[in-house]
């Protein structure tokens, strides 16, 4: 599902200081996940209907957190071995069908991908259930902690009796991802992105999960075609700063997520790292992709 490249550059940056203060909150505000190369921190239960978590990371080896239930009787075992597969797939076939059996063996929620000394929150509707709580980076190789199979971060998650006073927060703006004619990729936006205030994000797309990452833009000159030109592999130089990195991990078809980032003003791409279900080209390669202002 994503361009290894991708996760790459934004792996390569120095490691930051190790995991402290990894208490678990009280119940009165949002859930703790804290992930780092010294240990994952993340509630083993929470409350259904509108569930807030707080994600923050210690390295940038680590800190793209997600949630994800199993399905169809999935073992656990099998999520961990098709989500490592899909990192490891290179032809287009084999990315492809990686991608479908990952899909069959897991819904997946989105969360949150901060980068160290910043944290993000994001919110989803949950139903009573058993969930997973894991670091995406941890099926990368290299590119992330590389423990050995078995090790990655994969915490259980149980949500119990609803929380009938929970509600979702106001969007200040709601980010679709969608199947345009002729069923290219896109993202269209309505409202307007501000720093610190709820962004609701929907995949609308069909039989393809998705996901928005959006990166500072340092260099007023770059344009939309730039950064598609980066994600067609035509250009090695990257359009963006991926040490600003935030964003969700993906979602599967019909999800949603609302997230809240601690956004610097200026100018935001925002792409998506997965592989098409028709090609396994990035979507942004196809054009998926917007750039926007935060004043």
């Amino acid at each position: 599902m994503w361009n290894r490249r991708g996760v790459l550059a934004a792996g390569a940056a120095a490691c930051v200081t190790a995991l402290t203060g990894a208490a678990l909150p009280k119940r009165t505000g949002p859930l703790e996940i804290v992930t780092g190369e010294d240990g994952f921190v993340s509630p083993a239960t929470a409350p259904a209907g509108a569930v807030t978590f707080r994600v923050r990371t210690t390295s940038w080896r680590t800190g793209t957190v997600g949630i994800a239930q199993l399905r169809n009787g999935a073992t656990e075992d099998q999520f961990r071995t098709r989500m490592r597969q899909v990192f490891a797939a290179e032809e287009p076939a084999a990315v492809i069908r990686a991608s479908r059996e990952l899909m069959a063996t897991a819904e997946q929620f989105g969360g949150a991908a901060p980068h160290p000394g910043t944290d993000s929150t994001f919110t989803l509707r949950l139903k009573p259930g058993a969930y997973l709580v894991l670091e995406y980076l941890d099926f990368a190789g290299a590119l992330g902690r590389n423990p050995p199979p078995g090790a990655e971060y994969v915490r259980p998650l149980t949500v119990t009796t609803p929380n009938s006073g929970s509600s979702p927060p106001r969007p200040c703006a709601t980010l679709t991802a969608v199947d345009a004619a002729g069923g290219v990729p896109r993202f269209t936006l309505s409202g307007r992105i501000l720093s610190d205030q709820p962004l609701r994000y929907v995949n609308a797309m069909r039989d393809q999960v998705d996901e928005a990452r959006l990166y500072p833009i340092v260099d007023d000159s770059v344009t939309e075609a730039d950064i598609v030109a980066y994600f067609k592999g035509e250009t090695q130089s990257a359009p963006f700063d991926f040490a600003g990195q935030l964003g969700t991990p993906p979602l599967s078809s019909g999800r949603e997520v609302m997230l809240r980032m601690p956004m610097r003003s200026g100018r935001y791409a925002i792409v998506s790292w997965v592989r098409s279900m028709a090609d396994a080209q990035p979507l942004t390669a196809h054009g998926q992709l917007l750039i926007v202002r935060v004043p």
